[in-house]
């Protein structure tokens, strides 16, 4: 994977989960991601629809009160930009070949961003008909960060 610091790179749902809630040793990465673009010139992008995904699942595995976790999306709100989910999208997902619907919505996101380089997500097997290149989290910041943060 080429090194893509200055550019534009859309998280898939499940590495906003990651970094919101933990999640054992995916927490590393998704916040090496989210600590980068807080200090390097990168974007990070997401599906409007993954703010309620992180919600859902802040509240039902996590039993994150309300309040808290409308504390951690507005956190998150302003370290993204955010794709909206229009109709445009909704129907091109549809059409677009893939498995796993959530999957081809989140691309069809990606698809919006201006010199998309990357999609990081730890579904790559979902996205096989992509035509941005796809990334897990590990490799990503392999190919990215020689050290730590």
């Amino acid at each position: 994977m080429k090194n893509i610091r200055n550019r534009n790179i859309f998280v898939d749902a499940n590495i906003i989960c990651d970094y919101l809630m933990s999640r054992g040793h995916h927490t590393k990465n998704a916040n090496t991601i989210f600590e980068s673009a807080r200090i390097l010139p990168i974007t990070l992008y997401v599906c409007s629809y993954s703010f309620a995904i992180a919600y859902h699942y802040m509240r039902k595995e996590e039993k994150v009160p309300h309040q808290f976790a409308l504390i951690a999306l507005e956190k998150l709100f302003q370290k993204v930009k955010c794709i909206p989910v229009d109709d445009a999208i909704i129907q091109q997902a549809m059409k677009s070949g893939f498995g796993d619907y959530e999957d081809a919505i989140q691309y069809c996101c990606a698809l919006k961003i201006p010199e998309c380089d990357v999609i990081i997500t730890r579904d790559i097997k979902d996205f096989t008909l992509s035509n941005i290149p796809v990334a897990t989290p590990k490799v990503f910041c392999v190919a990215n960060y020689k050290s730590p943060f």
